[in-house]
């Protein structure tokens, strides 16, 4: 299987980052950042083949100037803490080609992103190295129906109460459109004074107005964390389709998945320079161990099923023994008899009621017979029964009955 690898993380003003450095750094470009007036270039920067924007409808076509783009971003957002970008960066497996990779990342950032709303900037990294991959710079902020951007955050009226009777937004039901008064009147929840009436206010040429709870909700659903797990099963859905049934990669950790292997940790480009120089890393070290564990694992794992499989064949082999052994006339002949009334020859040649209690040995030892035979043939169908259990779920039964 091939290696999976898609990440998430949020590029924003805090610590002193910049969209424009950012795009600049990824595209390999000279890029000027017109809020400090820095010169961003990384016009020498290796392993950079290729670079493009796709725009969603909306968007105006200057956006597709990448020094335009995010020089525009860095001037709408205003706070100190403002997130400028969202980066998903993905690894290609090796088995695909370059026009692959290039369709491939495409086809991905339209089904994901630019449907629904958002500008992407990607870019494709390929040193030679066995690690082609590319890094999708995404706009968090949406354009409204005239390409202009849109707010963050909007107020809508609440819908609906929480358990604590707090007015909440709930996305699932009716909303109240104030174009559609008509239809929508009633999804709107009342704000309540101390005696749970309806709050009004006067104003001046307009009467009495009731008021109505609203609240501040996210202009749109793209920093939701269930996206991360929508956007990396996206990830694996859309190189599978380019990849044999062998080679197909899964967004799901080993535990999810039920596989009893420890995972090994990111490594990265430091890392992989310090091995090549000679130098030990740390990450290598840890990778180089969890390795070693995973080899034994595999070990221990293969001995247990050899024995498994020794033990269902002898199970198998004693019970088809004794089912033969059973259907002997002479197999259990005088045996309960002799067991539970050992006698000499003498003892069987007396009167009548010796006689007597010879009969009720002998029907003594059927019963003992019968309850020996009762007791083994259970416990041997028992056996038999746990090795066919074990057998399916290893998957080594042979008989078809799973």
């Amino acid at each position: 299987m091939s290696i999976y690898h898609c990440s998430i993380k949020i590029i924003s003003r805090r610590g002193g980052r910049s969209a424009v450095a950012s795009a600049a750094y990824r595209a390999g470009e000279k890029l000027i950042n017109e809020e400090t007036g820095l010169v961003h270039d990384f016009t020498h920067k290796s392993g950079v083949i290729m670079s493009e924007i796709i725009l969603p409808d909306r968007a105006p076509e200057e956006y597709s100037d990448r020094q335009s783009l995010w020089n525009e971003v860095q001037k709408t957002e205003k706070r100190t803490d403002a997130q400028f970008a969202r980066e998903v960066e993905v690894a290609f497996p090796v088995e695909m080609s370059r026009e692959e990779q290039v369709e491939c990342v495409r086809n991905y950032i339209r089904q994901n992103f630019t449907s629904r709303g958002m500008i992407a900037d990607w870019a494709l990294h390929d040193k030679g190295d066995g690690n082609p991959h590319a890094h999708i710079l995404l706009t968090v902020r949406g354009l409204d129906e005239n390409g202009k951007w849109d707010s963050k955050k909007k107020s809508v009226f609440a819908n609906s109460r929480d358990e604590q009777g707090r007015p909440v937004f709930d996305p699932e039901k009716p909303s109240y459109d104030p174009k559609d008064k008509e239809h929508t009147a009633q999804y709107r929840i009342p704000q309540l004074d101390e005696n749970g009436e309806q709050k009004t206010r006067v104003r001046k040429g307009k009467g009495t107005e009731y008021l109505w709870e609203r609240i501040t909700v996210p202009a749109n659903d793209w920093n939701d964390r269930k996206n991360a797990e929508l956007w990396r099963r996206s990830w694996a859905e859309c190189c599978n389709e380019y990849l044999e049934p062998e080679a197909q990669i899964d967004h799901r950790s080993y535990e999810r998945r039920g596989i009893d292997k420890e995972p090994q940790i990111h490594e990265g480009a430091v890392a992989r320079k310090m091995e090549k120089a000679g130098k030990v890393s740390d990450r290598i070290l840890i990778n180089h161990q969890v390795r070693e564990r995973n080899l034994l694992r595999e070990k221990f794992r293969r001995i247990a099923k050899e024995l498994t499989e020794l033990i269902i064949e002898k199970a198998g082999e004693i019970y088809e023994r004794y089912r033969k052994f059973r259907r002997r006339p002479e197999a259990f002949r005088g045996a309960g008899r002799d067991d539970e009334y050992p006698r000499n020859a003498a003892d069987r040649d007396r009167g009548s009621g010796e006689g007597e209690r010879g009969a009720e040995g002998e029907e003594c030892g059927t019963r003992g017979r019968d309850s020996f035979s009762g007791r083994a043939a259970g416990r041997i169908a028992a056996l038999k029964r746990t090795a066919d259990r074990t057998a399916c779920r290893n998957g080594t039964n042979r008989t078809g009955n799973c």
